[in-house]
């Protein structure tokens, strides 16, 4: 395989009898990393990381960081018709998501995995993961996945 850079995109060279395809790869994993995403992003899933819970009690997603300090900030800079943001990790955790068309909680949608997915306008969003466990409590290690496909 030949990995090739061009812009910001990653691709994968895959030799087939039918000829060269170009296989998109995922972003690289940012810790606690802010987006700045348009309709049509590449690479996609844009891809967040970092540590689940925090000290900050909620009545329906657990245990998340401060109110000042998200784990994620979502710039979306034109309106999706459809994104899909969903956590990947080894615990039960939650989607906290702070917005300009409201406060949206995400918990056992995919499993234990939590899930919001459809249209998002443009704006900023504040994005937590939280989980149950209590502040003082393990917390989980996450992956983030924003794509605008829908599996």
């Amino acid at each position: 395989m030949n990995i090739l850079k061009k812009s910001a995109i990653a691709l994968t060279t895959c030799v087939l009898s039918a000829g060269i395809v170009f296989v998109p790869q995922p972003a690289q994993a940012q810790d606690y990393g802010s987006f700045n995403l348009t309709p049509g992003f590449l690479p996609d899933p844009q891809i967040g990381t970092g540590l689940s819970g925090g000290g900050r009690a909620t009545s329906d997603c657990g245990y998340v960081g401060a109110a000042d300090s998200p784990d994620h900030v979502l710039t979306v800079n034109e309106e999706f018709s459809y994104l899909r943001a969903f956590v990947e990790a080894p615990g039960d955790v939650t989607l906290l998501v702070e917005g300009p068309d409201g406060r949206y909680c995400s918990d056992d949608v995919n499993g234990l995995m939590p899930e919001i997915a459809g249209s998002w306008p443009s704006g900023t969003y504040y994005i937590w993961i939280g989980d149950f466990a209590g502040p003082s409590q393990g917390t989980h290690r996450y992956q983030l996945f924003l794509s605008e496909y829908s599996e």
